[in-house]
């Protein structure tokens, strides 16, 4: 089970359970619509007192609340609901293994372990602790507001786990309460979230932090109660994984495997979030610039110019037992970066960061001509260069991701069709920053080179026989023809021919790719079709998104409505509206069918929670030109169903902007309802 809290990609704490009189209480309810809060409510089971007291089922409740903020703090009410004083016995289970993330998912087999020390206890606090193979001390103090009658230290050597049972007596008047109040704390070398405040005093302290965050954001509201509580979902979950960097605000990738900077993860969800705050999108790009490759080391798979993939900072990864302390394992962050940084130009207009990261943008610009496409044929292509890197090096990067119908694993190196149209969007784009800095030579240079690279794939990656775009190339140049979603994201990048286009779309929207809750990674009709696979057959929300996006441009806009609602009715089957990371690819059947979950998806996940506004705004026609201090609003196609959108705040340059968009009569109206600064709102209906 990979349950726990966890921080700097280690689980500080592997357990931690309540049990009265021997007994687990039982669950009656539990929620958790704030990210940083949940509160659960528990009943006894029956019991005899030590006094010889029948205690019956159902007559104590226990409100347990919990909230994250650093550390963790927890609170439990204990009330007595019989008519007599009751005396019962709690005890505090807490258990910690120290286990490096990579550990806890089964990816690595240690030939070495750190060494569990003597835990150290004082009146107010236990700390359990480990000096682990990267010489790093790690501990998880556990702060007890109200001592406890006897404490018992345990090891769990099976298990490799430290641990303590923390022994108490309560004295219960008939509806009389007691509380029990405690503090998690990790700490990696003496540095950690010490808590500094009760319980109430730190939901209210978070509850003003998160409105002040909220109250920068563009504002989104929708006249249907479910949808607007997708949106919101999606609002809070983004706000939940941002990361504060020395070069800005980060959002980590997903919780609880990806609590850490990705090159790409990042990159896909600041694009997402641009309507809604464009400084993650200037953090995002300044972190990834300051951390871009400057030498050739295959170990990590860093080469100058590249655009990192991951960091941890957990135990493996700061010995090398895990290629991830960074690591440069992907072959699309690259162009991603160059994307956007066009992107952020066109909504803010900032001319200032594109001069800031125009020397990072030329050398990523030379790493996809000498590093990505090294045998020169014009496609950025991949191949793992260290022992333990990534065998594929796209986003979906599963062992078995790119592989033929006759079940063979495509070899490297390895061109993935979306990859070619990533690299088509970033030179189209960096050849308008080029002009606009006024280097017309390259500018004109680049455009060439994309027209070329747009003809080429247009002709290499099309199979005439099976009707559809294929993945990927592979390194003897054959097509690896098995049907995925890939190709859908070159509608997104543009790289498509306008001719080719109706039949992508209607590729990801037949029977075989299109599930009723959405677009498939690999199509039912492939023999390597998997709804429960990692990339070979179930459905990525983000992937989902791009593909909505590039409906829309090419005109398919009833397309795009379409699989929009798929996902918005797949989420509402989703605890709290959330569309996790991925889920699985069984078809839609009838109106009592529901989506059916991955099992270890990550929830929330940055590109899922950035899924609601992408689509909101590919709906919406929005497409901003900052520079030019204009605001298009294209052919907006929202649905019926989603009631009216009102859009509030929007920044675009330097102005802002309120809209109000109504489906009437078959057509979306949108109104201006306020605009200020210097902005012009061209709707073409």
């Amino acid at each position: 089970c990979g349950q726990g809290v966890y921080f700097a990609d280690t689980r500080y704490l592997s357990a931690l359970r309540w049990t009265l009189e021997g007994q687990s209480p039982v669950v009656l309810s539990s929620h958790a619509d704030q990210n940083f809060f949940s509160r659960t409510d528990l009943v006894n089971e029956a019991f005899m007192t030590a006094e010889g007291q029948a205690v019956r089922r159902e007559s104590l409740h226990f409100n347990s609340m919990r909230l994250v903020d650093g550390a963790v703090h927890e609170s439990l009410l204990v009330t007595n609901y019989n008519p007599f004083p009751v005396t019962v016995r709690l005890a505090l289970e807490v258990r910690a293994d120290f286990r490096d993330m990579f550990e806890v998912r089964g990816f690595a087999d240690r030939k070495a372990h750190g060494t569990f020390l003597l835990p150290l206890e004082t009146p107010e606090a236990l700390t359990l602790r480990y000096l682990g193979t990267d010489q790093a001390l790690r501990e998880t103090v556990l702060h007890l507001e109200r001592a406890p009658e006897r404490l018992e230290v345990l090891r769990f050597r099976e298990t490799r786990e430290v641990g303590a049972i923390a022994h108490y007596t309560l004295q219960l008047a008939p509806l009389g309460t007691e509380r029990l109040d405690l503090a998690i704390e990790p700490r990696l070398d003496g540095q950690g979230f010490a808590p500094n405040r009760a319980l109430e005093l730190e939901l209210d302290h978070l509850e003003r932090l998160q409105q002040q965050a909220l109250s920068a954001f563009t504002g989104l509201q929708s006249s249907d109660e479910a949808f607007d509580k997708f949106l919101n979902r999606g609002v809070l979950d983004l706000l939940s994984l941002v990361s504060p960097t020395p070069a800005g605000n980060y959002l980590v990738a997903g919780l609880p495997w990806y609590a850490c900077p990705f090159g790409r993860d990042g990159l896909l969800t600041a694009y997402q979030a641009l309507m809604l705050d464009p400084s993650l999108a200037e953090g995002t790009l300044r972190y990834l610039a300051r951390f871009q490759g400057s030498k050739v080391d295959p170990a990590c798979d860093e080469e100058p110019g590249k655009i990192l993939h991951e960091s941890r900072e957990g135990e493996l990864s700061r010995t090398g037992e895990m290629p991830f302390g960074p690591s440069y394992c992907t072959v699309d962050a690259t162009p991603l970066f160059l994307v956007l940084m066009s992107e952020h130009y066109r909504w803010t207009g900032n001319l200032g960061l594109v001069r800031a990261l125009w020397p990072h943008a030329l050398r990523a610009l030379e790493w996809i001509d000498r590093y990505g496409d090294a045998d020169g044929d014009g496609f950025v292509e991949y191949r793992k260069q260290g022992e333990r890197g990534l065998s594929n090096q796209g986003w979906k990067d599963s062992w078995d991701s790119v592989i033929h119908p006759d079940g063979t694993l495509a070899e490297a190196p390895i061109a993935l069709a979306e990859v070619q149209g990533y690299v088509y969007d970033a030179k189209v784009r960096m050849a308008e920053l080029a002009q606009v800095l006024g280097e017309a030579d390259l500018a004109a240079q680049l455009a060439a080179e994309a027209a070329r690279l747009k003809q080429a794939f247009n002709t290499a990656f099309w199979n005439e026989e099976a009707g559809h775009f294929v993945i990927a190339l592979d390194g003897a140049k054959r097509q690896v023809v098995s049907p995925t979603s890939n190709p859908g994201h070159g509608l997104w990048s543009g790289i498509i021919d306008e001719a080719k286009a109706p039949f992508v779309a209607q590729e990801l929207l037949s029977p075989r790719m299109f599930s009723g809750w959405g677009i498939r990674t690999m199509g039912t009709n492939s023999p390597n079709y998997n709804p429960i696979s990692y990339h070979n057959g179930t459905i990525w929300p983000h992937d989902n998104s791009l593909v909505i996006k590039g409906l829309v441009q090419y005109g398919h806009r009833d397309e795009a409505a379409t699989v929009s609602a798929a996902l918005f009715d797949a989420a509402r089957h989703f605890p709290n509206s959330r569309l996790p990371e991925l889920f699985c690819g069984f078809t839609r059947e009838g109106r009592f069918s529901r989506p059916v979950p991955y099992p270890v998806a990550c929830s929330p996940q940055a590109w899922a929670a950035g899924t609601p506004l992408l689509v909101l705004q590919s709906l919406l026609g929005l497409k901003p030109d900052a520079a030019a201090g204009i605001l298009h609003i294209t052919r907006p196609n929202l649905p019926a169903w989603a009631g009216e959108v009102t859009v509030t705040g929007l920044r675009v340059g330097r102005g802002t902007v309120d809209l109000a968009f109504c489906h009437q009569e078959g057509r979306t109206e949108c109104r201006v309802l306020r605009s200020e600064g210097e902005l012009r709102v061209i709707i073409e209906p």
